[in-house]
């Protein structure tokens, strides 16, 4: 998969009347269908706020733990602020993450029904790195424009009816991530992993990445695969809610990062869309507690 992952041009997947736009939804259909995998080149987001936003999450985890520790999300009932190592276990068989994170969610300023629900819960900002919230925020206002863009392509390419998806998002559920991974360390076992093998729970997941390898997926065989990607390229997954709410023709692909030699930044923006959204009419699933479910036996801090 290394080289065999679509790459997608989003400036032509956009733009129904270019000549290449059906090579761009053929090739997105295969890459939802087959590869659980996509990347994408020529965004409407600039290389420079991408690496602005960059800076800004190395200023944060840079601080020390006491600085950190006055935005733990340890001390919150959700997922608002900083986790340090060890703060989420993606998966069971394994031991929790070795990596620090921090999350912010989606900024509601009306009033609605599910704002008093944990994963509507107010964001939480670190106060003395200049124009944090307002640049985080910016960017994740950008991200969910090109995620709502590619739900609206998958639509296409799906022959599924307009707004299958993507007029579900008016209150959405979206998060927005950094990932600081350390280096590795040698005493490490093969139960320890920067992240361990996982599917992402929700819809849609934007990576951004520092340039620096890590990413692996898990191919048709078994076997892992590197995922490379050029730093001004995103690359794109799918979730278990998405793969549900496609009745599994989206595929959600396992991945980890086991870590190297090289401590490694990546920012994953997961799109999911507001609380009430019936993902599987069949089992009356809800997407709102699908994700609390899948959110709760995760983060540490929400485990009972």
């Amino acid at each position: 998969m290394l080289n065999q992952i679509p790459k997608i041009n989003f400036k032509l997947l956009s733009n129904e009347n270019h000549i290449d736009y059906q090579r761009e939804i053929n090739t997105l259909k295969k890459a939802v269908t087959d590869y659980g995998f996509l990347i994408i080149k020529n965004y409407p987001i600039d290389f420079k706020e991408i690496n602005n936003v960059f800076d800004l999450y190395r200023n944060f985890f840079n601080q020390s733990l006491d600085e950190k520790d006055t935005v733990n999300m340890s001390k919150t009932s959700s997922n608002r602020g900083w986790g340090g190592i060890k703060a989420e276990r993606v998966n069971t068989d394994f031991n929790p993450d070795n990596k620090e994170i921090f999350d912010c969610g989606p900024d509601i300023r009306v009033n609605h029904e599910f704002q008093e629900l944990p994963y509507y819960s107010k964001n939480i900002w670190p106060e003395n790195i200049p124009m944090f919230e307002t640049k985080i925020m910016e960017f994740y206002k950008s991200c969910s424009q090109i995620s709502i863009s590619i739900l609206k392509q998958i639509e296409i390419s799906l022959n599924y009816s307009s707004n299958y998806f993507a007029d579900k998002f008016e209150l959405p559920m979206a998060l927005l991530r950094c990932n600081y991974y350390p280096k590795r360390s040698k005493d490490m076992s093969k139960k320890d992993f920067g992240i361990a093998p996982h599917t992402d729970y929700g819809c849609l997941t934007l990576l951004f990445t520092d340039g620096t390898p890590g990413l692996e997926v898990e191919l048709p065989n078994k076997k892992w695969e590197k995922v490379i990607a050029n730093k001004d390229e995103i690359i794109v997954n799918f979730g278990d809610m998405l793969e549900i709410w496609s009745k599994k023709q989206i595929k959600a692909t396992p991945h980890r990062v086991i870590g190297g030699n090289k401590e490694r930044f990546s920012i994953p923006f997961f799109f999911n869309p507001q609380y009430d959204t019936v993902i599987s009419e069949d089992e009356n699933i809800l997407a709102g507690e699908y994700l609390s479910q899948r959110y709760d036996s995760t983060y540490v801090h929400k485990i009972i």
